[in-house]
């Protein structure tokens, strides 16, 4: 029981967490988020884990005159909504305490989508075809649900599906650390408000998120053009492990 007691926090939410478990959550969904999204746009030419992009694609086709381009970015942004929206849904139809099993059916959720996208990619359609669309659709719905599952269970503490947020806050909590060891150095080097001291758990949450998303994203390019859409096994393997661990921990509650 003393290792599921250790464990079991990694897929609960908010009171029973620690630092250490949301890099272990972080880690892990970044892999499949970066993995996912450089598949992607190797396989169908275009990102899916965020939708700042496709926003601007979107204004990018409209003032272009191009209306079939801008009504597929807003597609996917639809689509990224719509993955977000349904996993919120499902963890809203039960208390905190009973979520965990729900993390595990998302995590398996997510890994169908993915297996979705497979088909989709080997069954030899025509690239200029509307199935080319709808494989964008498939992941963009997958990488919303994943975002939507990693906010929840962390207390949006942990974002893995795109890095903007990831680097400035990095860049943040760089300067708090420049600023506080020249302060230690020498006081008379800053002047105005006191050195606020960094914190060493969320620049090294910081980096694992930076890490892991960049990892995952140079591997799966490489066996993306190496084996086509099957690259995507992997991340449907490892949510599929991730989806084993919660279910365990839920049957493990009392």
């Amino acid at each position: 029981m003393r290792g599921v007691v250790c464990h079991r926090p990694v897929y609960r939410e908010r009171r029973d967490r620690e630092v250490h478990h949301d890099r272990l959550l972080a880690g892990h969904l970044s892999l499949v988020a970066g993995w996912v999204n450089s598949s992607g746009f190797i396989t169908i030419g275009t990102f899916t884990s965020h939708v700042t992009g496709n926003v601007g694609r979107l204004s990018s086709d409209l003032a272009q005159g191009q209306p079939a381009a801008a009504a597929l970015a807003a597609a996917m942004v639809v689509a990224f909504f719509v993955g977000a929206f349904a996993a919120s849904m499902a963890l809203e139809h039960h208390p905190v305490e009973r979520r965990t099993a729900v993390y595990g059916w998302l995590h398996l959720a997510e890994a169908a989508l993915l297996v979705g996208f497979i088909v989709l990619a080997t069954g030899g359609a025509d690239d200029h075809s509307r199935l080319k669309d709808s494989r964008a659709l498939v992941l963009c719905a997958a990488m919303g649900l994943q975002n939507s599952l990693v906010t929840r269970l962390s207390g949006a503490v942990v974002r893995t599906t795109h890095l903007t947020g990831v680097v400035t806050d990095l860049g943040i909590e760089c300067a708090r650390w420049f600023r506080h060891s020249r302060a230690a150095l020498d006081r008379r080097w800053v002047t105005g408000a006191p050195a606020e001291p960094p914190s060493a758990p969320k620049l090294l949450l910081l980096l694992t998120i930076f890490a892991a998303f960049a990892v995952g994203s140079g591997l799966g390019a490489w066996t993306t053009l190496r084996l086509g859409g099957l690259a995507l096994a992997v991340p449907v393997l490892l949510l599929v492990v991730g989806a084993g661990a919660a279910l365990r921990t839920a049957r493990a509650q009392p």
